[in-house]
Order: structure tokens, then sequence, then C-alpha cells
């Protein structure tokens, strides 16, 4: 599917979002305490979204996309799929799909995406092919039904701002108004984002390639993998550049970048390593040189980074605090770039609230982000317990060994400080956000440009009895927020389908007009974002798979002969491997041998009924049927390539 640029949408629409109430804590966004030495000022408010009853819903949405060299027209319908047939004209050009007959083949014959049980449906067809193509008059006819109309002129296709922030969990929203005024509220909030791999590396690693970790082999952030592991010969900004796109970068890239060796080689650093598909190139370096340099810095130094200069040189920010400092010459390259006549695509990659240093005196026992001082305590009345401290399972005789046990009172209250401090850390992003929509508003741009917002994984404060950390499967580490305002996309609306690691690649390259080379692991999601799910439920009919670094044996042996950037012919498998439905998750253990015998090595929770996730379902009896399924989707999705992996969920499941 290609999405791509602007256009006019102009059958009536109206909003598409299940009702609900939220509650957020609502920040004086204008304040800025950076300027002011002030705390913002903080009040208890009730966020509700707006609602529309299935009975006052359109018919249709329709979404004509004209900008790039395919002409794109998606229709929504509601509340079911159409049956029998789609009728479209596109100025002369008349289209008929029929569920029954096969779409016809050539040069200039559409390319039609409708899966019967989606109430999606897109056709592209190549510019060249269609009369008169700067202006379109489209109808779109379902069943025999009244034809709706639309009409769209030729549009430039939009520029990308892609933020990304490190670690944060969907919950820690509420502590970043701008986010959610100038992004979330200005377009579309999908509350299922996941983590394909819930870790740094492997799930950045999906962001860009479009695969799963089972098929780029980015398995860890530490070696044999990392940084060099990643094959980034065909990546999104690869694409996007070839089709005429200004790319640039800014921030953390992938662990061990610069200390370890460009991708292909065993030796060496890569601290002038400029990925292949960037324009500008300014990603922080994680060691490569000696400390005594004046250039050395870090990531997660966040008084200390530094940048590769585009393979130029350094930039060295000691003393700047480094979210400040991304803000500034990101909005440089925002006035720049709206000076050109090329879409670009900026891709800002905050540390925030990712642990760092410098160690600072509030600081508990448990690593912490750094802050500027003058956001110290600034939530300390409004964060009175960590997220995880009333997580209490009492029988935790059906949990794998490595899940038992609980917390303790004072490390529970180093938890509590911990999320305080991921809070300030997050309202400084929050800050560096409204500086950016406003640099881009100021240039014009903000119109023409998509502006994503999202983590590379969630994090635990204190559920499933772990303080700190990520990578296991369950909620608060597997969730992640996504956000996406821009051209075409509705206001305030929420997507309940999920948005995976993998869907960011073809995304972009679907917005782009930038042809793939051969085959991803995830899809495009433009068509979701502008006119809203494939199903009128909360339910989906997606694969949704999970992944962790492989088990201690396999790693081990594979360290031994590759050292670092290691790949294998053999496909591994992580410890812990998942399907994540829009009701359970289910899970297998992958034990290295000489673990601890009578270990539970299978779970399945109902995460409607148990949110929690405290009752595990799969040693019960009752649900061997449920079990057996799910296993047999499971073997197939933790090894599956390209178009394997796009097969829908069982109905039963769905």
């Amino acid at each position: 599917m290609q999405w791509r640029g602007r256009a006019a949408i102009v059958a009536a629409v109206t909003a598409l979002i299940a009702g609900g109430v939220t509650a957020v804590v609502h920040m004086d966004d204008d304040s800025s305490p950076r300027a002011s030495g002030r705390a913002p000022q903080i009040s208890a408010k009730t966020r509700v979204p707006p609602t529309s009853p299935i009975g006052d819903q359109p018919r249709h949405r329709v979404y004509v996309d004209n900008s790039g060299p395919v002409v794109s027209i998606s229709v929504r319908s509601s509340p079911e799929p159409w049956s029998r047939s789609l009728d479209l004209t596109v100025n002369d050009r008349s289209i008929h799909l029929d569920r029954k007959t096969t779409p016809e083949h050539g040069h200039c014959a559409p390319k039609v995406t409708a899966e019967p049980s989606s109430l999606l449906t897109r056709v592209d067809l190549p510019r060249t092919c269609l009369k008169r193509s700067r202006h379109l008059e489209v109808t779109v006819t379902e069943d025999g039904k009244a034809p709706v109309k639309a009409k769209a002129r030729k549009t430039q296709r939009p520029n990308v701002l892609m933020i990304m922030v490190d670690d944060m969990r969907t919950d820690d929203l509420q502590w970043m108004p701008n986010v959610q005024k100038l992004i979330g509220d200005q377009g579309v909030n999908f509350t299922n984002g996941f983590a394909s791999l819930p870790l740094c590396c492997p799930a950045r690693a999906s962001v860009l390639t479009g695969l799963y970790p089972h098929n780029h082999q980015v398995w860890s952030h530490v070696r044999p993998w990392a940084f060099t592991a990643l094959d980034d010969s065909s990546t999104f900004p690869v694409w996007i550049h070839k089709s005429g796109y200004r790319t640039s970068y800014m921030g953390k890239y992938l662990n061990y970048y610069g200390a370890d060796p460009e991708p292909g080689k065993t030796t060496g650093t890569s601290t002038q390593y400029v990925p292949p598909g960037w324009d500008k190139w300014q990603a922080s370096i994680d060691g490569g040189l000696d400390p005594s340099d004046p250039n050395d810095g870090g990531t997660y130094r966040y008084f200390d980074t530094t940048l590769n200069d585009n393979g130029h040189g350094y930039i060295a920010l000691e003393g700047k605090y480094q979210t400040d400092e991304y803000a500034r010459m990101t909005g440089d390259i925002i006035d720049e770039e709206a000076a050109g006549k090329a879409p670009f695509f900026h891709y800002l990659s905050f540390a925030a609230p990712h642990v760092g240093g410098p160690h600072e005196a509030d600081d508990p026992d448990l690593p912490t982000p750094a802050r500027p001082t003058n956001l110290w305590g600034i939530f300390d009345k409004h964060i009175k317990k960590a997220p995880g401290a009333d997580w209490h399972d009492k029988d935790q005789s059906d949990k794998p060994l490595r899940m038992r046990g609980h917390i303790r009172k004072h490390k529970m209250a180093e938890v509590l400080q911990l999320t305080r401090q991921r809070a300030e850390a997050l309202y400084s992003v929050d800050q560096a956000v409204k500086q950016l929509m406003g640099r881009l508003r100021e240039t014009g741009e903000l119109k023409n440009t998509l502006v994503v917002f999202t983590s590379d994984n969630g994090f635990f404060l204190g559920e499933q009895n772990i303080p700190s950390g990520k990578v296991l499967p369950y909620e608060p580490s597997l969730r992640v927020p996504v956000l996406m305002r821009g051209p075409g996309i509705p206001k305030g609306e929420v997507r309940t389908d999920p948005f995976l690691s993998v869907d960011y690649a073809e995304t972009f390259a679907d917005l782009a007009d930038a042809p793939v080379p051969g085959s991803t692991d995830g899809r495009s999601l433009v068509d979701v974002a502008r006119l809203g799910d494939e199903t009128d439920t909360q339910s989906w009919s997606r694969v949704v798979p999970t992944e962790t670094p492989p088990n201690s044996r396999d790693t081990r042996r594979l360290r031994r002969h590759q050292p670092v950037g290691a790949h294998t012919k053999k496909m591994l498998r992580g410890l812990v491997t998942g399907i994540r439905t829009s009701q359970y998750l289910y899970t297998e253990w992958n034990y290295s041998p000489g673990d601890e015998k009578n270990n539970i090595d299978t779970e399945l929770y109902d995460v409607l009924a148990d949110p929690n996730q405290y009752r595990n379902l799969a040693v019960e009896p009752g649900h061997e049927k449920l079990l057996a399924q799910l296993h047999d989707v499971l073997v197939r999705a933790r090894s599956c390539k390209g178009d394997e992996c796009r097969v829908l969920l069982p109905e039963n499941l769905r």
C-alpha cells in the first residue's frame, strides 16, 4: 500500500472515537520554568475525548491523495465492509471492484488492497495513467448505494518530524501537556502502540528496517549484537532519500554506536560513520574516543554529549543540557529545510527519560535520568506513589520462577523517586516539543508536516516485581505511546488498531511515495491514521508477536564465534516469545538447559479481565484448546518473514 501527501476531503466526516473519560494532570503549557525559574502550574483536570455514537457515523470516509507519482483513493466503510462491489470514477477513469473477481493486470491497472474483513479499501493508480491529474474528481459507490464524491488538487508530499524518546511509558503522557495538546489533540492517538522487542537497540532497528528482531538479528543492546549487527543498507531513510526527501538525524542512535566497528567490520570504531540515506547526520556517540580527548562525550551524559558532525568532526555539548540543545539545533534544521524545495524528514531522538549522568544530589540508589536543577521537585506534590506501588500478586505459584518475589518498602521508595525524576526529564522534552511546533508554524511548514511522537519501549516501575527495567512482554514494558498529526489526519481521534515498531518503515515509505525493495514485516498505517480502524470494535485481526533476546546458552555460543556484529543463518529464538491479541497475552519461555525443574514455561493472561496480569490461565484446566491455538500462531509468527508476518489471526482470537 502506498499513501502520499496531502489532499482535500470532500466527504462529510465526523469523529469515530469510542467514548471514554481519561483522568490526566493538566499543566499550564504556556509556562516555561527554564525562562521564569518557576515550577509549572499544575491542576487536576479531566480530558474527555470527542465521541460519536455508531449511528451518527458516516457510511463512508473517503481520502484522495493527489501527490507524488501514484494517486491513491482510500475508503472506509461503516459499519460493515462492502460485500459485493465498489465502483469508483477518477476523472474519466472507471474502476469496478468485485469480491469475486480478480483485479485486472498491467501498468495502468489499479493496485487494490481490499481485505474482506477490513473496513478499509485502497486503490492506487499511476499518475501517468490519469488524464488531468492535477485536479481529481472522485466518486465512490458501495454496493450500489448512494455515491460519495470528493475532489483533490495536486499537492506536495508532506514533511515528517519523527520525535522518539527513550523508555517512556504510555501513562507518562500525563506529564507532557504540550505533546497532548499540540500533537494528540490535533491528530490521532494510537492507544495500542507496542514495541516488537521492548529494548532500545532491537526496537530501534525494527523502526529503521521494518523487520522483526528474528529477521534483522539485532537481538540486544550489547555485544555480540548492538549497533554493528544492523545491516543498514536498506532502511527507510535510504528509501525516502531516493524518492527525493532531504533527510536528517539527531540524537541517540543504536547502542555502542561510536565505540564498536562499522557494520561489516570487526575492528575499529564508528565515531565518524554516517549510515546510508542521511543527508545530515548528528548522532550521539557511545565511546570510541579516548577519555582524555576534549570531544569525549556520551549519549547518556546529559550535560556532556558528543555528536558526530556528519562525518566531519564532532559537536561537543559539554556543560549544556542535551534535551535543550537538541531542540535548539533541530529548530535550526527546520529553518534550513523550510527554505528548500524538497520535502524533509527529520528524526529527533531524545535520550530522556533513560537513566544517565551525572549523579545528582537527590538521586536514590536506583539509576535515574539527569534534569536541569530548576525542574527538580516540580512533580513531588503530584506523584505520591510509583505506578507499581499497588501491584501485588498474592499467589505467585503460577508464575515462572524468575517472576516471583516482592519489592521491599525501602526499594519502592526509590522507585517513587525514579518516577518523579523521569517525569521531570520528560517535562523538559515537552517544552522542547512546544518550541519545535512553534518553529514549524513560524516557517509555514506545520500544515504540511506529519509529526510523530513515540518511544522505543516502555518501562517497569514496580509492576511484575521489577523496580525498574524493560525487555519482558508485560504491559508496562511492551506498550509505547504513538501520537500523530499532519495532513489529512483528523483532530482528536483515537485509534485502537495496533501500531508496532515494524510499521514505521512502511508508513514513512508510503507517505514519501518511496518504493520498498524486497519485503518488510510491517505495514503502512497511514490509512488507519487518516480514516479510522479496520473494524468498528476495539478488537483487531492482526498478529502482534513479542520477542526478547535469546537465552544465555545461545548468547554465549554465538559470542564465542562472533564477538561483535553477530549474525547467524540459523534463526535464533528469544528467551520469551509471545502473542498479544486484543484480549490475551500468551508467552512461552525458552529456558537454557540446567534451569530449575518444575518451572512454569507458558503464560496466558486475559488482559481485559486481569490488566495487572496476576492470574496465569495457562496452569488452569479448561484452556487447552485456546493454548494450542495460540501456540500454533506463535510458532509461525516467531519465524515469519515478509508477507508471512501479515497473516491474520483466526476469527475466534480477534
